[in-house]
C-alpha cells in the first residue's frame, strides 16, 4: 500500500506543476502583444497599422501620409510587364519623403495656378500607399515640369489630389510613386 500512496502523491505533484506551468504560459501569450510592437511588414517611411490613420477607401489597410519611391522617381521610362516586375519594384523601393518646407510652398503654388486640377474632397476610391493600383476611372493630369523640376523626378508621370496631398502616379503602370502631403 505504501507504494499505491507515493504513486498518487507523484501525480498529484506532477499536475500541479503543469497547472501551474499553463497558468504561467497564459499570462505570458496574454501580455505580450501589450508589451512589444510588431514591425513585421511595416515598410520603411511606411504606414504604421498602430499610428497611422486610414485614409484609404478599401480593405481597411493604413495610408501612408508622406512617401516616395526611388524607382517611381528615377525610372520614368520603366515598362510595366506581365509579371507586375514594374509595381513591385515601385513598392519595394517606397522610402520616407524627404522635402524641405521651401520645396513643398514651391509644390503648392505651382498646382495652386493650375487650371482646374483634379481633386478628391473625400476618401480616395484607392489605396494610399506607394505602389498602390489607382483605378482608370480616377481623373489624372500630366505633372506640371515645374514640378518635376522641384522634386528631381517624376519626369512624364500623372497626379491627382486627395484632400491637401498631392499623388503622384507612374504613368506607366498607374501605381503610386509619391505622396506629397500639405500642397492642396
Amino acid at each position: 500500500m505504501p507504494e499505491d500512496r507515493s504513486y498518487i502523491h507523484g501525480t498529484r505533484r506532477l499536475l500541479v506543476a503543469g497547472g501551474i506551468v499553463a497558468a504561467v504560459l497564459f499570462v505570458a501569450v496574454s501580455i505580450w502583444p501589450f508589451v512589444t510592437s510588431n514591425q513585421l511588414g511595416t515598410p520603411k517611411g511606411g504606414a504604421n497599422p498602430a499610428t497611422a490613420s486610414d485614409d484609404t477607401g478599401s480593405r481597411g489597410a493604413p495610408a501612408q501620409q508622406s512617401a516616395e519611391s526611388t524607382v517611381g522617381k528615377n525610372d520614368p521610362s520603366g515598362q510595366e510587364d506581365s509579371s507586375g516586375g514594374r509595381a513591385r519594384a515601385i513598392k519595394e523601393s517606397s522610402h520616407a519623403l524627404q522635402l524641405d518646407p521651401q520645396q513643398r510652398d514651391q509644390v503648392k503654388n505651382i498646382i495652386a495656378r493650375q487650371p482646374a486640377p483634379p481633386k478628391i474632397d473625400k476618401k480616395a476610391p484607392f489605396e494610399m500607399m506607394i505602389g498602390a493600383s489607382v483605378p482608370r476611372q480616377v481623373v489624372l493630369k500630366d505633372l506640371p515640369a515645374e514640378v518635376t523640376q522641384v522634386l528631381n523626378g517624376y519626369w512624364g508621370d500623372q497626379y491627382v489630389l486627395v484632400q491637401d496631398a498631392l499623388i503622384i502616379v507612374d504613368q506607366h503602370s498607374a501605381r503610386i510613386v509619391a505622396i506629397v502631403p500639405g500642397v492642396a
